[in-house]
């Protein structure tokens, strides 16, 4: 006698699992993102107030230039956060490509917490991708893998341009501030050299 076809109750059963595994590992890759972006918080609030107090204390208005390290301290919070969502990706597109995650239904649910930020969730579910995708993995393969590379690719590249553009702005500032300090006019022709060079790479 032929096994009857599995009913939609049951499907649905089988997909708890990995639909649970979904909901932790967002769960876990938003507590994440909200740890950086507190930690960026205190760490911005604790450079610009020691700057501030030391050039009134002092009254060099150099030690104002503490506020430098603030660049880096943002681009560096802007690659963590990227990697942060790239593992979080991967992850969800493996369960998708491998254990069957239906990712509209996934969405659905994991929209039902009120207690999640709702714009950093959509930005989040906004990567996945489509349920089109995943059925298009009976004919093809690579189709999912393909798309999954795509986007790898495209946030590597991101991350690169947030590298530069920290280095860049960076540099540009400490040449800048140290010509106003010394007076020197080879530091001064430097950091207008770095900005113009970040301003035209900025507009390509």
């Amino acid at each position: 006698m032929p096994d009857k076809a599995p009913t939609d109750e049951q499907k649905r059963e089988g997909d708890k699992p990995v639909l649970a595994d979904a909901i932790n590992t967002t769960l876990r890759a938003i507590e994440g993102r909200t740890r950086l972006y507190r930690n960026l918080v205190v760490a911005v609030s604790l450079v610009s107030v020691l700057s501030v107090c030391l050039a009134v204390f002092l009254r060099q208005w150099l030690a104002l230039a503490g506020l430098i390290i603030l660049v880096p301290l943002i681009g560096a919070y802007l690659l963590l956060d990227s990697r942060l969502l790239r593992l979080w990706r991967a992850r969800i597109v493996e369960m998708v490509r491998s254990r069957g995650l239906d990712v509209t239904t996934f969405s659905k649910t994991i929209s039902g917490f009120r207690h999640i930020p709702p714009n950093s969730l959509r930005v989040m579910i906004a990567t996945l991708p489509a349920n089109d995708d995943r059925t298009c993995q009976q004919e093809s393969k690579t189709g999912p893998r393909v798309t999954n590379d795509e986007f790898e690719a495209l946030e590597r590249k991101n991350a690169w341009t947030i590298l530069l553009v920290t280095s860049l702005l960076t540099l540009a500032l400490i040449c800048l501030i140290s010509a106003a300090y010394t007076g020197s006019v080879v530091l001064l022709f430097l950091g207008a050299c770095v900005a113009t060079i970040l301003v035209v790479f900025r507009k390509r």
